[in-house]
């Protein structure tokens, strides 16, 4: 005896459905209200202790006499721009600049170097 499916809606099916649903609100209602009933007030936790003015002056100041570390980083920089400039001697010196035509040779040479490397497919 088998009920193959329609064309509408099966009312059947939906009204078990709803009285499930029912059934199950109604429960959770029950349980809501028994533990309302029975459960104590949950325990809170404690409040901070109260810090009375008197240590948190300690405290403070203890923290006024605490030797501080020396920051390096402070020190560090000053190495570094100390190194980084040197000092200049007493007379103004300057490099000798060379001559132009030791430089238009040296360029004359590097350029025939670089051909021989593109002839040879180095570069």
């Amino acid at each position: 005896n088998m009920k193959l499916g329609g064309l509408g809606p099966d009312y059947e099916t939906i009204k078990e459905k709803v009285k499930k649903l029912k059934l199950q609100k109604e429960y959770s209602r029950q349980i809501k209200e028994y533990n309302m009933r029975n459960i104590t007030v949950a325990q809170r936790l404690p409040a901070k202790p109260q810090v009375s003015a008197v240590s948190r002056q300690k405290a403070l100041e203890y923290a006024k006499n605490i030797p501080r570390p020396k920051p390096l980083v402070a020190k560090q920089a000053e190495q570094e721009v100390k190194e980084a400039l040197p000092q200049a001697p007493a007379g103004p010196r300057f490099p000798k600049i060379p001559s132009l035509e030791s430089l238009w040779s040296r360029h004359e040479k590097e350029k025939e170097v670089v051909a021989a490397f593109e002839a040879l497919h180095i570069l």
